[in-house]
C-alpha cells in the first residue's frame, strides 16, 4: 500500500468515527459523515420544498460543518503522515496508515457512543446506529 492510499484511508476512516462538535449549540458529537448525511437529506427536502428562513440556514451551517471539518481532518492526517515518514521506513508507512485506519473504525465500532440530538431513538448512538 502506498503513503498516499494509506494515508487517503486513514482520512476517511477519520471522517466517518471521529466525533466532533455538532453546530456548537447542543452538545452533540457526531463524526463528519452524519453531517453529510443530514446535509444531502435537508438539501434534498430544500430543493424541493424550498430553503426559505431556517431551513436554507440550516442547509447552510450543515454543508459549512462538513466542509470545514473535512479540510481540517485532512490537514490533522496530512500532519500526521510527514510526522510519521521521519521516523517510520517509507515502504512500511502506507501499511501503518492502513492499520491505523483499520484501528480507528474497530475502535469505533467497539467503544464509540455518540451524542446526537439527530438520531432516531435516543440522544445517544453507536456507530453503526448513527447511521441507520
Amino acid at each position: 500500500m502506498t503513503v498516499r492510499n494509506g494515508g487517503r484511508l486513514l482520512w476517511l476512516a477519520s471522517l466517518m468515527v471521529l466525533p466532533l462538535p455538532m453546530l456548537g449549540f447542543d452538545g452533540s458529537f457526531v463524526p463528519v459523515g452524519r453531517f453529510a448525511q443530514l446535509a444531502a437529506g435537508l438539501s434534498s427536502l430544500g430543493f424541493t420544498e424550498g430553503a426559505d428562513g431556517i431551513v436554507g440556514l440550516f442547509i447552510a451551517l450543515l454543508w459549512a460543518h462538513t466542509v470545514g471539518f473535512a479540510l481540517l481532518l485532512f490537514g490533522g492526517v496530512s500532519i500526521l503522515r510527514r510526522l510519521l515518514a521521519r521516523v517510520v521506513d517509507p515502504a512500511r508507512l502506507g501499511v501503518l496508515l492502513a492499520g491505523l485506519a483499520v484501528g480507528l473504525v474497530v475502535g469505533g465500532l467497539t467503544f464509540g457512543e455518540y451524542d446526537s440530538q439527530f438520531h432516531h431513538t435516543t440522544a445517544h448512538a453507536t456507530l453503526l446506529e448513527l447511521y441507520r
